[in-house]
């Protein structure tokens, strides 16, 4: 029998089982390779499985719901309400504008506008450019008398219209 053994000297015998040995790792890392992206690729497969199930879900959860037409008709009307409300706040802007300024003119504080204040007997009704001094001249008694009759009168406060007792 011959020796069976590979020895150093047969490096001719060597090689094929190098090889062999060689492609065997190569196929085995190959394999695994390919089992795990064929794992990779179910996975992903499944994923977009799901995917497509949850779009579809999607889709009739939405096909129930107001379509395009619908919702610009509805933001037409909402953009029309809110420039009908910003012309309304003007509006009234304005004539709140207009009322302050009605009220701190001079002919509003008057009673501008109202009959005209009668007097009575022993009264006088103040008139434009009035003094104390001068109703006191026009009325006929002195401007202590007058000032003693309307106590509660500021003189430099008096207003058309305003009634004074004279007697």
């Amino acid at each position: 029998m011959e020796n069976d053994n590979i020895s150093p000297s047969s490096s001719e015998s060597k090689l094929p089982l190098i090889v062999g040995i060689l492609g065997f790792a190569l196929g085995t890392a190959g394999l695994v390779l390919g089992i795990k992206a064929k794992g990779a690729a179910q996975a992903a497969s499944d994923e977009a499985a799901a995917a497509k199930i949850s779009v579809g879900e999607l889709g009739n959860a939405l096909s129930g719901k107001a379509n395009t037409a619908d919702l610009q008709a509805v933001r037409a009307d909402l953009d029309k309400g809110l420039s009908d409300l910003a012309l309304n706040e003007k509006t009234l802007a304005d004539q709140i504008t207009a009322l302050q300024k009605l009220a701190s003119s001079p002919k509003a504080a008057t009673g501008a506008g109202k009959a005209a204040v009668a007097a009575g007997p022993g009264e006088y009704v103040v008139t434009k450019g009035d003094t104390l001094g001068g109703i006191a001249k026009k009325v006929g008694i002195s401007l202590k008398s007058i000032q003693e009759l309307n106590p509660d009168v500021n003189a430099n406060r008096m207003q058309i219209g305003q009634k004074l007792k004279t007697k």
